[in-house]
Formats: structure tokens, sequence, C-alpha cells
């Protein structure tokens, strides 16, 4: 796992629209995992970039709210956005 990883996702996840839109219509853990098999992290690496880029620790369950906020430009499902987050919290 790599906080370098974390980094280069983010920074793709927020300047790349059509990387953010494949996320935003997952179906499966399974299409995640082959969408950024180039990145390595587990949650709480991703939870402390996250904090970095936003300047503040974040709370418990800010991550999650920021991912569906990440989405909503999107018009991702509650379904994929579910998906995402129950992927993310399967990595610890």
């Amino acid at each position: 796992m790599s906080m370098e990883s974390a980094r280069a996702f983010i920074v793709r996840l927020m300047s790349d629209e059509e990387f953010r839109g494949k996320l935003a219509k997952v179906t499966a853990a399974a299409e995640i995992d082959t969408l950024i098999a180039e990145y390595n992290f587990n949650e709480e690496e991703l939870a402390k970039i996250v904090g970095e880029f936003m300047g503040h620790k974040l709370a418990d369950g800010e991550l999650e709210k920021l991912i569906g906020e990440a989405f909503e430009d999107q018009n991702a499902s509650a379904e994929s956005v579910g998906i995402i987050t129950a992927w993310l919290k399967a990595k610890k």
C-alpha cells in the first residue's frame, strides 16, 4: 500500500473527468479493481491524503460523504457510490 499511490489516484480523480465517469458507473467491485489496477492504497492511506487536500484530518464518516460528493457531477447512482464505499472499506 502506498501514500504516493493514493495521492496519484486522488489527483487523477480530480483532474480526469472520463476516469471519474467510469468509476461513477461501476456495478461491481471487480470493475473498480480493473479501473484502478495501477494504484495500490488502503482506506486509511486514502483518508490521510484526502485530509491533506482538505486541510484537516477527516472525521469519522467524512470520507464516505466526500465519495458521494465527488461523483455528484457524474450522476452516479446511490448503488454505484455504495459499491465504491464498500470496496474501499474492504481495502483495510
